[in-house]
């Protein structure tokens, strides 16, 4: 009889823990919002870097590539296939950098992810970012 008491107690333990989960998913899903001019440096400071260039300063322009194809998944205008292909859901860029992505799928709205990720790396907002952070 003692065994009945532990399996309530099991069972208590996991039905919150998925309580939890649950909730920790939905609060994920919800996209971040865009900054009012829908940049990534809408607050620039002097002396602050904004995603892009910490990005660029960890990783050179590929990073800067990378975040901005993360980003835009995130924020479900972009669909990362585990394949190796990325499509376009919303043909909007809000930023230089998520212009020059958008820039390089070309006409179908759907390319591979390294080609993609290569061609925003080559990009004039990539150079631009580079030379600002250089002055």
């Amino acid at each position: 009889m003692f065994w009945v008491l532990l399996l309530l107690t099991a069972w208590a333990g996991v039905l919150t823990s998925c309580t939890l989960l649950l909730r920790a998913a939905a609060v994920a899903s919800v996209p971040a919002p865009a900054p009012p001019d829908g940049g990534a440096g809408a607050r620039y400071r002097a002396g602050e870097l904004n995603l892009y260039e910490a990005a660029y300063l960890a990783g050179g322009p590929r990073r800067v590539a990378e975040l901005t194809l993360l980003s835009m998944q995130r924020g479900r205008r972009l669909l990362l296939a585990h394949t190796g292909w990325a499509t376009v859901v919303d043909p909007v860029g809000r930023d230089p950098h998520e212009r020059s992505v958008l820039g390089a799928f070309g006409p179908d709205g759907q390319a591979p992810v390294v080609a993609v990720r290569v061609a925003a790396a080559r990009d004039e907002a990539v150079r631009i970012l580079a030379d600002r952070l250089a002055a």
